[in-house]
């Protein structure tokens, strides 16, 4: 009977592994490991003019990437995503914002790109506020797509239940597969949009600040990309075969 046991937890391990190994970061800045603005600029090379190192608002210890009111942008490489799989595949780009503001209308937001299709749909996933808005929400963008406010252009990320601006730091989190996005404030989900019919792309680069004038600041922090495989659900059957055949045995062994 043990010998049972033992070879159902074997499968079930095989099975479980994948589903775990499967997850590549690509990205997960603090911005705490830079000694100075140089140190910054060297790991995220100017786009425009460049963003500040700042020590003025922080999440993770000390220090954040400040947006300016004047044009301002970093830009960093985090290297081929890959192009998705179906809904099998999930990009997560996910970074703190801090709003300055809570009801001002401006424009300051970071996006996740690929930089070889620099006008191409579905190159571009933006998230943060832009001024083509006045809203009590914080916004999305997606190049090529509706998100309700026309092909394209930023739109509020206003579902039911979604919270509303405040002064102070909002996690901001796209989840991305080659059909939908969904959209997560706060880790709570405020918007969806379809994407099916725009080209899947190979995600490689993070943009830091709009590269726009801004009539206030705004600071960014824990950057985070990833691309995880979600199992298919057969996978999920499979291993529900597995643990009902274990706890068989074991009721069987009492």
């Amino acid at each position: 009977m043990k010998n049972q046991i033992a070879v159902i937890s074997v499968i079930t391990s095989s099975i479980l592994m994948p589903v775990v190994s499967q997850a590549q970061v690509f990205l997960n800045e603090n911005f705490d490991g830079y000694a100075d603005q140089a140190a910054y600029v060297a790991a995220w090379p100017v786009n425009a003019t460049t963003t500040l190192l700042s020590t003025e608002q922080a999440v993770s210890l000390s220090q954040s990437a400040k947006g300016l009111t004047t044009v301002s942008r970093n830009a960093r490489n985090v290297g081929e995503i890959g192009f998705m799989n179906a809904t099998t595949d999930v990009v997560t780009f996910r970074f703190d914002f801090y709003d300055m503001s809570g009801t001002a209308t401006y424009r300051q937001y970071a996006e996740l790109d690929d930089g070889l299709a620099p006008s191409g749909g579905g190159q571009l996933f933006a998230m943060g506020l832009n001024n083509n808005l006045a809203s009590s929400f914080y916004m999305a963008r997606i190049l090529g797509a509706d998100g309700g406010a026309g092909v394209s252009a930023f739109f509020k990320l206003d579902d039911v239940g979604a919270p509303a601006r405040t002064v102070g730091w909002h996690t901001l989190e796209a989840r991305i597969t080659d059909t939908s996005v969904d959209f997560l404030v706060d880790s709570i989900l405020s918007k969806t949009v379809n994407i099916a019919a725009l080209t899947d792309r190979s995600l490689d680069t993070v943009k830091v600040g709009s590269n726009l004038s801004s009539t206030q600041v705004a600071y960014f922090d824990n950057i985070f990309v990833s691309r995880s495989v979600v199992p298919e659900p057969g996978t999920f059957s499979i291993l529900g075969i597995g643990l009902g055949a274990l706890i068989l045995v074991r009721r069987n062994r009492n």
